[in-house]
């Protein structure tokens, strides 16, 4: 099957109307769109933008190296490049003396680390948005990176992988996004066993969960912050992106200033988006792609827009906490899969 024909099919296949957020429409009454992030190793930022082409179409621009882009394809700008920092600047200054003629150790430096490091170090492909309903003309990004050897988290004990969901919210309202970090609080240890979280991406701190203080004050029935409380609340115990949930893009689209006087942070990028960094890449297993992990998020989804079902949830969390000398991850794992069903 050609990549055209796979685009075809899969728009054919958008999601079905039981896979869509209770709230599919943002504040200005548009679809909410949704973009994905995956990272893998064993195809270079060249390659990748190539078979992007091929699905998409558009123009490839290559930067330097470490990073391409996909201008004008059929869903818009696609991002390739390798995810660190070290590598990128040095292809920086590298394509800098090629174009000043000048000594060339940039380039040497850099082909040195990229070939020592090229089980370690992810090409990342960051998606133009879509919306949510055609999540699924995203997955030929999946089955051709399968067809073209690339390797996931699953592929060494220090390959922390993972694929970062972009979902756009629905309100920039406090009490909506008080919503989703108080759902997702409380479905974390769900998530995770669910997911199988790999080791190397536990140890590797990117995506660790809220401090426990932080959690004990959201979910306090009593917690209803505006918006400057909720961001003031939420810099004091998260001042990092390495959080699972990561709310700081959006509060820097809300208050870039704030945000830039807790975080020093280039990478923040202020958008309107959730960034949700939990989920694995997962290109090992036949049958995942970007909309199992879409699945999972849903229920978060679904918890925030369920104001009843979640101030239950929390009263039975807070109560199992303050009562229960071995309150146990997997008891309370259990109990919320009872809760989902009533979803």
């Amino acid at each position: 099957m050609t990549g055209k024909n796979k685009l075809m099919k899969s728009n054919n296949h958008a999601l079905g109307d039981e896979l869509l957020p209770p709230k599919e429409l943002n504040e200005k009454g548009e679809a909410r769109t949704i973009g994905i992030e995956i990272e893998y190793v064993g195809l270079t930022p060249d390659e990748s933008s190539q078979f992007l082409q091929q699905l998409y179409s558009g123009t490839v621009e290559r930067i330097n190296d470490c990073e391409y882009r996909l201008n004008n394809s059929t869903l818009g700008q696609f991002k390739i490049e390798v995810d660190a920092r070290l590598l990128k600047q040095l292809a920086a200054k590298s394509e800098e003396n090629i174009q000043n003629n000048a000594l060339n150790i940039e380039r040497f430096l850099k082909s040195a680390v990229s070939t020592a490091f090229k089980d370690i170090i992810p090409v990342e492909i960051a998606t133009p948005p879509v919306a949510i309903r055609k999540l699924e003309m995203l997955n030929p990004i999946v089955e051709q990176l399968r067809q073209l050897g690339a390797k996931d988290t699953h592929a060494s004990k220090l390959a922390a992988f993972g694929v970062h969901l972009n979902p756009e919210t629905p309100s920039l309202s406090s009490e909506c996004l008080l919503s989703y970090i108080q759902s997702y609080s409380l479905l974390s240890d769900w998530l995770r066993n669910d997911i199988e979280v790999d080791i190397s991406r536990v140890a590797s701190t990117f995506i660790n969960d809220y401090p426990s203080k932080y959690s004990q004050l959201i979910l306090n029935e009593d917690y209803h912050p505006d918006m400057k409380g909720l961001m003031r609340d939420y810099l004091i115990y998260n001042s990092t992106r390495n959080r699972a949930l990561d709310m700081l893009p959006l509060f820097a689209l809300i208050d870039e200033k704030t945000v830039n006087n807790h975080v020093n942070s280039s990478l923040v990028k202020a958008r309107p988006t959730f960034h949700y960094r939990l989920a694995n890449s997962s290109l090992s297993k036949p049958d995942w792609d970007f909309t199992t992990e879409w699945k999972r998020w849903l229920h978060v989804e679904k918890l925030a827009s369920n104001d009843a079902l979640r101030l239950k949830m929390i009263k039975d969390f807070n109560h199992l906490n303050t009562t229960q000398w071995f309150f146990t991850t997997s008891a309370w794992i259990k109990q919320a899969d009872e809760y989902l069903k009533q979803l």
